[in-house]
């Protein structure tokens, strides 16, 4: 795995945090594996009280990316994006793109290289931006735009 990137999704710093439809998920999710390239393997984390209600598990199925759903908490789904990013170092990756705007990715830093994708608009954690190799802005989608289906290169 050293030659091969990971993508981390916070879903609810770059889709929004209360039941997007599915459509707004595919839409930006499929924005976001398009503007990171090619990588390994792409893992969503998010936060949910009842999961058992929850669609985006399976929208996020269909386009190829794994997801972690955690009960919500301070910073859950960047806990559970950070613990995966762990996981991934440990078997030899040190290359990781990270869709969040949020300061608590900067501890990527101490896995490797990392790049940001964020929304034109979004603004962003400005230690997040010192630490990052590179921080690509791109438009973000309506809902409805074509999804992507993601492509493991591993």
């Amino acid at each position: 795995m050293s030659e091969t990137k990971v993508l981390l999704i916070d879903v609810e710093n770059v889709v929004g945090p209360v039941n997007p439809s599915p459509g707004l998920v595919r839409s930006r999710i499929g924005a976001l594996l398009a503007a990171a390239g090619p990588v390994h393997h792409a893992m969503a984390g998010y936060s949910r009280q009842d999961p058992a209600g929850d669609r985006v598990v399976s929208v996020l199925a269909e386009m190829g990316v794994c997801t972690w759903v955690v009960p919500p908490g301070t910073d859950a789904a960047e806990k559970v994006l950070l613990a995966h990013a762990r996981y991934a170092h440990a078997r030899g990756c040190r290359s990781f793109v990270v869709a969040s705007a949020d300061h608590g990715f900067t501890a990527l830093r101490d896995l490797g290289t990392f790049d940001v994708v964020v929304w034109q608009e979004q603004e962003v954690s400005a230690r997040l931006a010192a630490a990052a190799r590179a921080v690509h802005r791109v438009p973000r989608p309506a809902c409805g735009a074509r999804p992507v289906r993601h492509q493991p290169t591993g």
